[in-house]
């Protein structure tokens, strides 16, 4: 693409122009914003210390509702959106809502227990201002108080700083394009004459023509410059047919290089194809150990989670034999006594209740064992509306599971969502996955949801189930092994740690599909789950 020289200086003229003084009204909007946010970061920061001033007392006499009022008489200022007051137990450590202010037409915000001693000190986000300060009394911490505050007065001052950048800078824009007119008429009416003899020269090929004279310096300077080019482009054409010789002769040169190393490579190739091989043997020998490891972790989970229901039904079996013995011993020497038989009564019982829940404990864990055995699934696939189903499932789910009246079940499926799978299967995946929910991620929770969402690509037939919870999470080293048996947080509950295992086993060996699983500590969990060829075979009325 070609430029004309006039274009090119009222290019650059305005760009100059426009660069030097956008850049200038940037720095001063920039500057203007960086006090702006520095004085409302200052008065957010006094304000803070007031209101922590103001709460110590309050903390010290358990005065929430004083507090309160007190706290409504900030809403004056037009800053203030959201005051927390939290206190920390001071034999405990801990620390605890107390008492808050929200302004006026805005909702409350969330309580920030766990968050608010790393907040200490001011912080702008997009949207506001946040601030926290400990609140001391004589060297002891009472309590923190959370401030945010409204951005509003820093996000007008970036407003009204940019609109000034863009006017100043468009009226520098206008002002150097009207210099810029009258700077290039000056300069193109001897370029265009220099043109002209250029023209001739390269039409004639008449290398003896001289360009004359023009009043301007650096336009005669490459007059001089063009004459003494024409003197040397006949050395400059005996030098280009050297230089394609010295070519010829270097790529000759460089074919053979590349022919030696192309065979180079290929030796090199055939090496690493035999190393790729050796790999691939010693990948089999590893997934055959890791096969082995496996095996003896569940062997020896299954010892363990058998022992200890075993041990004591044959520890409650000897009490009760030796109490027996005791007895008979007694009866026959004839110096039993009520009390005697009073107490064996009573200890019978106690142990026969004991061998009774041990060993109820150890039948529960040979059915679970035994639910680990793909076999039991083994119905063949058909067509059902998922959507009906779920239904019957979810139902079935809240008559098992009181704890859903206070953590909701939400199901997303279209309706209907025929599809070709086993529905067996699909329910003991979607019941162990609720009960995880319930027993882990809302131990500790007042409240919270369970999200399903189902969902068929009619293009791949893939069938799509995500789940999720806005429960405790998991930390990262429970996550990576958290479907490998005997893995759990609340053993010492009664928990066996085989849920994930049994969905893990059910969703890849029976269905065929694929599970992904992702937690973060106080984050919840959201499980994915895929499974191929799930169009419904026959055609199904609405």
């Amino acid at each position: 693409m070609f430029s004309s020289i006039s274009r090119t200086v009222t290019v650059l003229l305005v760009g100059s122009v426009g660069f030097f003084v956008g850049l200038t009204a940037l720095l001063l909007v920039s500057l203007h914003y960086q006090q702006t946010v520095q004085r409302v970061s200052a008065k957010t920061t006094d304000l803070t210390e007031i209101i922590g001033a103001l709460a110590a007392e309050h903390l010290l006499t358990d005065s929430h509702e004083q507090l309160s009022r007190d706290l409504a008489q900030f809403g004056y200022a037009e800053l203030l959106q959201h005051i927390h007051i939290y206190r920390v137990d001071g034999s405990s450590g801990a620390t605890s809502y107390f008492t808050s202010f929200n302004a006026t037409a805005l909702a409350a915000i969330p309580i920030r227990t766990e968050q608010v001693h790393e907040l200490v000190g001011v912080r702008l986000t997009e949207r506001y201002y946040e601030a926290a300060e400990p609140i001391y009394l004589a060297d002891r911490l009472l309590g923190y108080v959370y401030v945010r505050a409204s951005r509003q007065s820093t996000d007008t001052a970036l407003h009204n700083g940019i609109f000034l950048a863009v006017v100043i800078t468009s009226c520098a824009l206008l002002l150097a394009y009207l210099l810029a007119l009258r700077l290039r008429r000056y300069i193109t009416t001897p370029v265009d004459q220099l043109v002209d003899a250029v023209n001739t020269v390269a039409g004639s090929k008449d290398y003896g023509l001289r360009i004359g004279r023009t009043k301007l310096m650096e336009l005669d300077s490459l007059t001089k410059a063009f004459d003494l080019m024409l003197g040397r482009i006949q050395q400059h054409i005996q030098r280009q047919h050297i230089a394609e010789q010295q070519a010829s002769q270097l790529n000759a040169e460089l074919e053979g290089q590349v022919s030696e190393r192309t065979e180079a490579l290929k030796i090199a190739n055939r090496e690493l194809i035999k190393t790729l091989e050796t790999l691939h043997q010693y990948q089999q020998e590893l997934v055959e150990a890791k096969k082995m490891s496996a095996l003896g972790d569940m062997v020896a989970g299954v010892a363990h989670e058998m022992n200890t229901p075993v041990g004591l039904v044959i520890t409650s079996s000897s009490i009760m034999q030796d109490s027996l013995a005791n007895l008979a011993e007694k009866f026959s020497q004839k110096t039993m006594t009520s009390n005697d038989f009073q107490r064996f009564l009573e200890s019978s019982q106690e142990n026969l209740a004991l061998l009774e829940r041990n060993i109820q404990r150890t039948a529960d864990l040979v059915t679970r064992f035994q639910q680990l055995s793909m076999d039991q699934f083994a119905e063949p696939s058909r067509d059902f509306d998922m959507a009906t189903f779920c239904d019957d499932v979810v139902a079935a789910l809240h008559s098992r599971f009181s704890q859903l009246k206070q953590f909701p079940l939400r199901l997303q499926c279209p309706r209907p969502l025929w599809v070709n799978s086993r529905p067996g299967p699909i329910n003991q995946i979607i019941n162990q996955l609720v009960h995880n929910s319930l027993q882990h991620g809302f131990e500790y929770r007042q409240c919270g949801h369970i999200d399903i969402a189902i969902t068929l690509d009619n293009d791949s037939g893939v069938l799509q189930i995500d789940y999720r919870d806005d429960g405790e999470g998991m930390s990262e080293p429970l996550l990576d092994k958290v479907f490998e048996p005997f893995t759990t947080s609340k053993r010492s509950s009664g928990a066996t740690g085989l849920g994930l295992h049994f969905v893990y086993n059910l969703v890849r060996q029976v269905l065929k599909g694929s599970i992904e699983i992702s937690s973060e500590p106080n984050r919840g969990t959201a499980v994915k789950i895929t499974i191929a060829n799930a169009l419904a075979t026959g055609l199904h009325d609405e």
